[in-house]
């Protein structure tokens, strides 16, 4: 059975909450070397997201775009950061989560779980 999932997690370091209805762009590099777009979602009220579920996850290296502008943008805040790109190597047979910890300056990511 394919356990596989990815996931993410936005936490808005600034004012100490999650970060709700910031969309996510998923893209995976292809064989050519060119990213394809999989699917957009949404992070949640508590900032989660569901990005790829078992069967639609094959190994492989993955983009994530987290366009967090607009997020920022409702708030009235200025950032440096319109789209944050990180980019992960799932080649693993495992699930693999992404938290993305943010402020207007800066961000960090980890390897979740």
């Amino acid at each position: 059975m394919d356990a596989r999932k990815f996931s993410t997690h936005i936490l808005d370091t600034s004012v100490g909450k999650a970060a709700a209805n910031v969309r996510v762009t998923v893209s995976l590099l292809d064989e050519i070397q060119e990213w394809r777009s999989l699917r957009a979602a949404q992070t949640d009220a508590d900032g989660r997201c569901l990005l790829l579920e078992p069967g639609q996850f094959p190994s492989g290296i993955y983009k994530l775009t987290f366009h967090v502008g607009a997020y920022f943008a409702e708030r009235d805040v200025k950032t440096l950061y319109p789209a944050i790109d990180i980019i992960v190597d799932c080649s693993e047979n495992q699930h693999y989560h992404i938290p993305l910890l943010l402020n207007p300056f800066g961000y960090s990511t980890y390897r979740g779980t």
